[in-house]
């Protein structure tokens, strides 16, 4: 009986981390700020998540930081929005394909509590679907924003107020005016205290004043 063949055992997985420090920078200050990247943080998911064999090639979290690092200098520094472009259609990709995996799920559903959930999350994934393909839109023809300015236009001394009340300074000031040109066109104010004189109409009147009028 031939002897077997021990099992072949793969690569040590590589945990570690190279940071070069910066000019004047401790080796300490070095990994601290490695640790607040954000690149180097969505390294460490990554790997998690691929396991950092692939193809049978190891990738350590540094190759993959790295790699994250040159993805995104372009976005960041030369304002090339084709790597967002590609995420954004990879994700609406990825949901369309979780849409027909849910909707052949529910087509194979043997009670209705299964359909309804399958359905459910079909739909959801169809909406993220439709948003995502809408942000890319946006993304790839920007909206354009109009200002308008207002323009007053009139012929002669014009006073416009948009939105705001008068003060109470102003209503006062405004009352006096009216009250003066009142006066300019009438000659003068009314007496309310005056008594006016008889009129020559209603001699009758004065007539019975005269004989009925009382003794004292």
């Amino acid at each position: 009986m031939a002897p077997k063949k021990p099992a072949s055992t793969p690569p040590a997985r590589s945990n570690t981390v190279s940071v070069d420090a910066r000019k004047g920078e401790s080796d300490r200050q070095a990994k601290a700020r490695l640790v607040v990247s954000p690149t180097f943080n969505a390294a460490i998911v990554e790997r998690s998540i691929v396991g950092g064999l692939v193809s049978g090639v190891e990738f350590s979290v540094t190759d993959i930081h790295s790699a994250l690092t040159e993805k995104f200098r372009p976005v960041v520094r030369d304002n090339d929005m084709s790597s967002v472009e590609t995420i954004l259609l990879a994700q609406a990709n990825t949901c369309d394909l979780l849409f027909n995996d849910m909707a052949l799920k529910a087509r194979a559903a043997d009670t209705m509590p299964k359909l309804e959930a399958y359905m459910r999350m079909a739909l959801k994934a169809q909406q993220q679907c439709a948003s995502t393909l809408r942000i890319l839109g946006e993304l790839k023809s920007p909206k354009q924003v109009a200002f308008i300015k207002q323009a007053n236009v009139a012929h002669g001394a014009q006073q416009v107020n948009n939105g705001t009340a008068l003060p109470a300074r102003a209503h006062e000031e405004s009352s006096n005016q009216s009250n003066e040109l009142l006066e300019h066109h009438h000659g003068e104010r009314l007496d309310t205290g005056a008594a006016g004189q008889a009129s020559r109409g209603n001699q009758a009147l004065e007539t019975v004043g005269a004989v009925h009028r009382a003794e004292d």
